[in-house]
């Protein structure tokens, strides 16, 4: 199900259809990452874009950042998924782009995304994580190897009309919902492509303890999840992926024994979490 998205290497944002792009952003206590965030979205080359940032009742300066920045900002809750789903709702653009609040675009994004969405229904583009230390940099590493792995893509830019017609985010899963709603694109199937746009991950965990905090809430909120994708979900979620096993081996890295142990640090703060849920 599952195929490998075609990929579009160029990009010519001089051509007529110029859209407007709304860039929805989820936020909660977000107000350490969302500036750089924010600025990253201003300084598009692609300029006509609305910012919608919907936020789940932060109690820190997250809502004074997106006003300064002249975005729309909207309350919603409980989860991510609600709130994409609601700044979508109240977004004026004929593209939609779902940005997390710690992810810092290149400037050519946008740009990209848009001369993809004239060839396809939905773009993925690529994502990368910023690492400090030693187990931030293997975490880095991992996301690096696992960028074009097919199992695990997620298409945050589509156009609108795409997105209500396959009913938007399923509001019932905590996690795995960017996962879920590709997964719905190619079973519709829908013309789903990926870009040589990046987005860097300023937000992932940097220590061991942060790793296992982080997955111990995946493990317990992923249930949903795996009763509505399966194998699929079992594929997505294990630490063991060919992708990842075939770079690891051609690099031959210094940081595949750090990562060796992040992965293992993952999985196994996951599975407690989720036998945790069950227990619970």
């Amino acid at each position: 199900m599952l195929a490998e998205a075609k990929k579009l290497s160029s990009v010519d944002v001089k051509k007529a259809w110029l859209p407007l792009v709304s860039v929805i952003v989820p936020t909660y206590n977000s107000a350490s990452t969302l500036d750089q965030c924010l600025r990253s979205v201003k300084g598009q080359y692609y300029k006509n874009v609305e910012v919608i940032v919907v936020d789940r009742y932060s109690i820190d300066g997250t809502k004074d950042i997106a006003e300064n920045y002249g975005a729309t900002f909207l309350q919603r809750g409980p989860e991510r998924s609600c709130q994409k789903n609601y700044g979508a709702k109240h977004a004026r653009g004929e593209l939609l782009y779902f940005v997390d609040s710690d992810f810092v675009l290149e400037p050519d994004v946008v740009g990209r995304c848009v001369e993809g969405c004239k060839f396809f229904d939905a773009v993925c583009t690529v994502n990368y994580s910023v690492g400090r230390g030693i187990w931030g940099k293997s975490i880095a590493l991992n996301e690096r190897f696992l960028a074009r792995d097919p199992t695990i893509q997620v298409a945050r830019f589509l156009k609108r009309r795409v997105f209500f017609e396959i009913g938007g985010f399923d509001e019932g899963l905590v996690v795995g919902e960017d996962l879920d709603l590709y997964a719905r694109l190619l079973d519709r199937g829908y013309k789903v492509g990926s870009v040589d746009a990046v987005e860097w991950h300023i937000g992932e965990p940097q220590t061991l303890r942060e790793i296992a905090k982080r997955n111990f809430y995946y493990g317990k909120t992923v249930r949903s999840y795996f009763r509505k994708r399966g194998t699929l979900a079992v594929r997505q979620l294990s630490p063991f992926k060919p992708h990842l096993i075939c770079n690891l081996v051609k690099t031959g890295s210094p940081y595949l024994f750090s990562l060796a142990i992040v992965d293992l640090v993952r999985w196994i703060s996951s599975v407690f979490g989720l036998i945790c849920c069950f227990l619970g």
